[in-house]
């Protein structure tokens, strides 16, 4: 973890999520019938609307076109692109729109297809199972693995890293 890491973690505005594998195991679950499910845990997400009321607007980028990813992000109340073959384009379009730099960006990825998210945002997360390659340029590596609260565990260092001021 770089000692820059909290005055970094004050300028966030934006955190991009990869899905599988981050708020997932990287397993899918498929019935007799084809029906996909995954497993995710509220626990990831409690500490969404502490972010999102300190000015932090949260998406997911997720490779797979899946009902399952949409509505989880519905639930969670989280923007949702869907079917992303290309993710770096994607988040460079939104924090384009969004008026953002990539300073004020972190993404959060486990495997290969986020490599270039990571290299490009300003802060890098994956998690404890996540690609070699993957945490050899993350900031931050998680202690948990994909699926089993690491996402919380960064929301958590964020809340706690990050004095907020005048937001």
């Amino acid at each position: 973890m770089g000692s820059n890491l909290p005055t970094r973690l004050r300028r966030l505005k934006l955190i991009a999520f990869d899905f599988d594998g981050v708020f997932t195991d990287g397993k899918v679950i498929v019935d007799q019938d084809g029906r996909e499910s995954v497993v995710c845990s509220r626990k990831d997400t409690l500490r969404f609307p502490e972010l999102k009321e300190r000015g932090i607007e949260l998406v997911v980028i997720s490779k797979e076109k899946n009902p399952i990813v949409g509505r989880r992000c519905e639930k969670m109340r989280v923007e949702c692109l869907q079917g992303v073959d290309d993710k770096l384009a994607a988040l460079k379009q939104l924090i384009e729109i969004k008026g953002l730099s990539p300073e004020q960006v972190a993404f959060m990825g486990d495997d290969i297809n986020d490599f270039k998210c990571l290299e490009f945002a300003g802060i890098a997360f994956t998690v404890a199972d996540g690609n070699h390659e993957c945490k050899k340029i993350a900031d931050y590596v998680t202690l948990r693995r994909g699926g089993n609260h690491a996402v919380r565990e960064v929301c958590d260092m964020i809340l706690k890293m990050a004095t907020f001021h005048n937001m």
